[in-house]
């Protein structure tokens, strides 16, 4: 019996997973083709039908048109007299057994002698021909749909399908053909010409075809109403958009809109409690009617069905005869496993110089032999260097830390660092990513009443950046005692850092220098990321940058300088890039408008205050995810007096 976590086991059941994979992949590639293939025969085949159908219907209904076009224009023209014109219609309804009947309905009073109806009918019954004239107050003619749409719309007209009592006393449809004479010059209407068609050839022929076993034809005018349907009771008596209604299925509806716009289309309607189908459906050009064929969905794909219940039971046999068969081979395969299970717990508790298994099947068990054995062999050399390792690497966490402890102390951390200078107030931070950064700031006063500080980032991190930072806070000072404005001092700091600078390491720095009696600041920046001035009314700005390269590029380029007005109680809040690009476990940078929410929220705060709330945000904000830049800030705060805010 294999055990769960056993490799046997394992192997076993991926080999069968991955078989299962492919053959699920297979089965559902085929099906959906085989499905598309189904469809799209289907399709094809719903357009030829509905197409023969259509045809079958325009070419009985298209030649009789003809007929009451014909009489029409004959007797507009004065060619027939009303013996005539009955034998003219006799013949007719004789020729064209499609006809059930024929007349021509003339404008009321239009022969005095006859009264105000006039209307001679010929229609067939029973193999006969009648003839008879119709009109009368209980068949007032002229206000059929058959009579007034030609009149009013001067055009032939196929009626919609009705039951003509009175007339010939079946459900037929009427074609009209208006008649005009001519009268002082002018066409004059004095009636139509119509041949009435029966319906009940159309429906028979259209029943009869069927699709599957429930699938079906039908016809419906061009107000949606059935012509031919298998259930008898819809002929006459519904609609598309009243089943829609009774059925609550606007996709019904849907379909009734495109079948009265005379649109083709093949789609697939779902209705809740009744099974899924599709529709294809074209238009009839001469009656504007519209020809659907209708297939069940279940009846269509059952083949497909059938032939995917087959696929699968054979496809778990097979599985079933390949579980055994991988199982035997694999049990017989991984035997030498356990030897070497067993030898390598010995190898653990430290005797190096068991007895490896001899009898080997297999070319991948005498290289995992050999490996045993050279790993017999390297494991006490390993130990050995792992111990001179272990000691090395103490040694440089050790010196690391005194690196930092080096750096940090050359970083001003004493707050507030000028107890005698009430003008100013400031607190500054740095938090390294490694042991050691690149991140500085300083600050210190020039004379009795110039206050510099200044902030940087340099390229990179560890201990090359330690350096280069160490070196730029080093030139600051030195450079500061002998060049009073921020523009020189960067000047020079530039030329000092980007000599023999074969590393090409730089730094962006931003240095402001304070006057304390009157607030103005003068400040020059490098590259680095803009401040905010953070006014008294809680206004918080980015100040103006302008464009600047970092220091220790280019030894020649000349730096400008600008300058602001701070009134008592302003503050400045100035930054490294790895406080607005501080990111957490989804990537998301913390972001200067998110500094200048924050700024803006505690605006009244205490520098130490204020960078206290930046640092809790920026917690929130990266929830745990690793620090992967140098984080600085540092909050100046203005207590001298001052006058309006300016920028020059």
């Amino acid at each position: 019996m294999l055990k769960k976590n056993s490799l046997s086991f394992r192997i076993i059941v991926r080999v069968l997973l991955i078989t299962t994979t492919l053959f699920v992949l297979i089965i559902t590639l085929y099906y959906f083709y085989a499905r598309n293939s189904i469809q799209k025969a289907t399709k094809e085949y719903a357009i030829q039908l509905a197409g023969n159908i259509a045809g079958k219907v325009e070419g009985e209904l298209k030649p009789l048109e003809k007929i009451p076009q014909m009489v029409s224009t004959s007797i507009g023209m004065g060619f027939f007299q009303e013996d005539s014109l009955i034998r003219i219609l006799e013949t007719v309804v004789e020729r064209n057994p499609n006809i059930y009947g024929a007349c021509v309905a003339f404008e009321p009073n239009y022969f005095p002698d006859k009264g105000k109806y006039f209307m001679p009918y010929v229609y067939r019954d029973n193999g006969n021909i009648y003839k008879s004239f119709l009109g009368g107050h209980d068949y007032q003619y002229f206000y059929m749909d058959w009579y007034q749409i030609p009149k009013m719309l001067d055009t032939p007209y196929w009626s919609e399908p009705y039951f003509d009592e009175g007339g010939g006393n079946i459900l037929m449809t009427t074609y009209s053909h208006p008649i005009y004479t001519s009268f002082e010059g002018k066409p004059l209407f004095i009636g139509v010409a119509t041949i009435d068609v029966a319906l009940d050839k159309l429906t028979d022929y259209i029943s009869e075809i069927k699709i599957f076993e429930t699938g079906y034809a039908f016809m419906i005018t061009r107000n949606g109403v059935a012509v031919t349907h298998p259930d008898k009771t819809q002929i006459m008596n519904s609609s598309v958009f009243s089943i829609a209604e009774d059925w609550q299925a606007p996709i019904l509806r849907d379909i009734g809109r495109e079948l009265m716009q005379g649109k083709s289309n093949f789609r697939s309607y779902d209705i809740p409690g009744r099974n899924k189908r599709w529709i294809y459906y074209t238009n009839l050009d001469s009656i504007r009617w519209s020809v659907a064929v209708v297939y069940p969905d279940d009846e269509m794909f059952a083949s497909l069905r059938q032939m995917n219940f087959l696929l699968v039971v054979l496809i778990l046999a097979g599985l079933l005869v390949l579980s055994v068969i991988t199982t035997g081979i694999v049990k017989r395969l991984a035997a030498p496993l356990g030897q070497f299970a067993d030898s390598a717990r010995q190898i653990a508790q430290g005797d190096f110089d068991v007895e490896l298994p001899k009898r080997l099947n297999s070319i991948e068990m005498k290289e995992l032999n050999n490996a045993f054995s050279h790993m017999q062999n390297q494991l006490a050399v390993y130990i050995e260097n792992l111990k001179e390792t272990t000691s090395a690497k103490e040694k440089i966490e050790s010196e690391l830390r005194i690196a930092r402890d080096i750096q940090m102390s050359m970083i001003p951390h004493s707050f507030p660092p000028f107890p005698d200078l009430p003008q100013v107030d400031l607190y500054a931070m740095l938090k390294s990513a490694k042991e050691v950064g690149g991140d500085l700031y300083d600050f210190f006063v020039l004379d009795k009443n110039k206050f510099c500080f200044a902030i940087g980032d340099v390229s990179g991190k560890g201990v090359p950046a330690s350096l280069f930072m160490a070196v730029t806070r080093t030139l600051l000072r030195s450079i500061a005692d002998k060049h009073k404005t921020p523009a020189a001092i960067m000047n020079v700091l530039n030329k000092s850092l980007s000599l023999n600078n074969d590393s090409c390491m730089f730094v962006t720095f931003f240095l402001g220098i304070l006057d304390i009696e009157t607030g103005q600041l003068s400040y020059a920046n490098a590259g680095h990321n803009p401040p905010l001035h953070i006014k008294v009314n809680g206004d918080v700005v980015f100040m103006d940058m302008g464009t600047s390269i970092p220091l220790g590029l280019m030894g020649d380029y000349a730096y400008n300088e600008s300058s602001i007005q701070l009134l008592h109680g302003e503050k400045i809040f100035s930054y490294t890039d790895g406080v607005s690009e501080a990111e957490n476990a989804e990537k998301v940078l913390y972001g200067e408008q998110k500094i200048q929410e924050v700024i803006a929220e505690n605006y009244g705060a205490d520098p130490k205050g204020m960078i206290s709330k930046m640092a809790e945000s920026l917690e929130k904000h990266v929830n745990g995810y690793e620090q992967s830049d140098d984080i600085t800030m540092m909050t100046i705060n203005f207590n001298g007096n001052g006058t309006e805010t300016q920028n020059t």
